[in-house]
């Protein structure tokens, strides 16, 4: 099975490494032994953070093992110290970057002002926020891996977005690798430390083709594939035939179920569109075709926002279609990511006669962390000679 995979990876698959070697002087020889781990991804989206958490034996099987937490990192007061805020226990971290102390993890909600603007960005994995999610993420990995006060990750693996990978995928893996200091829960002025000693970027839907393809390696032998993975910002489109790509069809766009859910909340009251958990609630509405959603002790009906909602699908779909060129000639079409089953839907209703090649994710929501994963493991292979 690895041996098939390793043929979708090889090249020309295009992903951005660097390699670290860490020092040996006194400051990196801790009395605590650093935990090292080999391989471990990351998939930073609008509405979630996925990361993998190494292979964990179930039964007879080897399995990756996944988590998640909410994209929300809230800003924490001047003031508050790192200690003060874990007070209680949350479940998360406090981060800094750029000298201002974020709150990450499953319980940020807690520290949210109620405001949290999230825009789509070309530049995401770029600003601050994005740095303080991965840096959240890797704070799980460190607790995942039972380390004390340091860990070495070899290999993180990251994904970009199709639109903007090109631009962006030398600057994250930079930004990945090295140091990471996340401030120690217990003792003031202590640090964690986390050192990623190589960093691969590798595109959003890219993951999840490798991780369908580990469980259905008939499927694609042969044949013209197109994943289709609407995350929360984009719309990603994936052409392959075997493992070769075809990049000229293949692209995003920048609206998705994020924009699903504004084009509700703006019918309602557009400040909204800044309040992460009534977004959530819609996009969770829309996501499981619920009858309505409640906020505010208010019963909204979905069926009102109908027309909204399928404007994004049909504005996003026919862009996809316009790059695709054609759809006559594809063998296999699959749905992945958050929003898998509302495009799946729309799609199929657009297109009856492809319904026949359409396939649903078996696990859409940690398809591309869990490719990213499987990536990682097959780049870090030995070269044969």
């Amino acid at each position: 099975m690895v041996t098939i995979i390793c043929g979708a990876l090889d090249p020309p698959l295009p992903f951005a490494s660097t390699r670290l070697v860490l020092p040996l002087s006194g400051e990196s020889m801790k009395p605590d032994t650093p935990v090292v781990v080999d391989v471990r991804a990351i998939d930073v989206g609008y509405f979630s953070i996925k990361l993998s958490l190494g292979r964990k034996l179930v039964g007879d099987s080897s399995t990756i093992a996944t988590a998640l937490f909410p994209s929300l990192a809230p800003r924490l007061p001047a003031g508050l110290t790192p200690q003060s805020a874990l007070h209680g226990k949350p479940d998360g971290c406090v981060v800094a970057v750029e000298d201002v102390n974020y709150f990450v993890g499953r319980d940020a909600i807690l520290y949210s002002s109620g405001r949290e603007p999230r825009e789509v960005l070309a530049d995401y994995s770029q600003t601050d926020k994005y740095l303080a999610l991965m840096r959240g993420a890797l704070h799980y990995i460190f607790q995942d891996a039972q380390a004390k006060s340091e860990l070495v990750i070899r290999h993180l693996v990251l994904g970009l977005p199709l639109n903007t990978f090109g631009e962006n995928r030398d600057k994250l893996a930079k930004r990945a690798m090295g140091e990471h200091l996340l401030p120690d829960p217990v003792h003031p002025g202590a640090h964690r430390r986390i050192t990623v000693e190589r960093a691969s970027v590798i595109v959003q839907p890219q993951g999840a083709l490798v991780s369908y393809a580990a469980n259905h390696t008939k499927t694609f032998q042969d044949g013209w594939v197109l994943v289709v993975d609407p995350g929360g910002g984009t719309l990603d489109w994936y052409v392959a035939r075997g493992r070769l790509p075809n990049w000229q069809r293949s692209g995003a766009y920048p609206k998705s179920m994020l924009a699903c859910a504004y084009a509700v909340a703006d019918k309602i009251d557009a400040t909204w569109r800044d309040n992460f958990e009534i977004i959530e609630r819609i996009d969770k509405a829309i996501r499981e075709n619920a009858p309505s959603f409640k906020t505010g002790g208010q019963t909204y009906e979905l069926s009102n926002f109908a027309t909204g909602i399928e404007a994004v699908l049909k504005e996003s779909t026919d862009k996809m279609v316009a790059k695709l060129g054609s759809l006559d000639n594809l063998d296999t079409i699959l749905f992945t990511g958050g929003g898998a089953k509302v495009y799946h839907d729309f799609f199929s209703k657009r297109y009856p006669k492809l319904a026949p090649i359409m396939a649903m994710d078996d696990d859409p929501v940690f398809a591309n962390v869990k490719g990213f994963h499987v990536a990682g493991e097959i780049m870090s292979m030995p070269v044969r000679a």
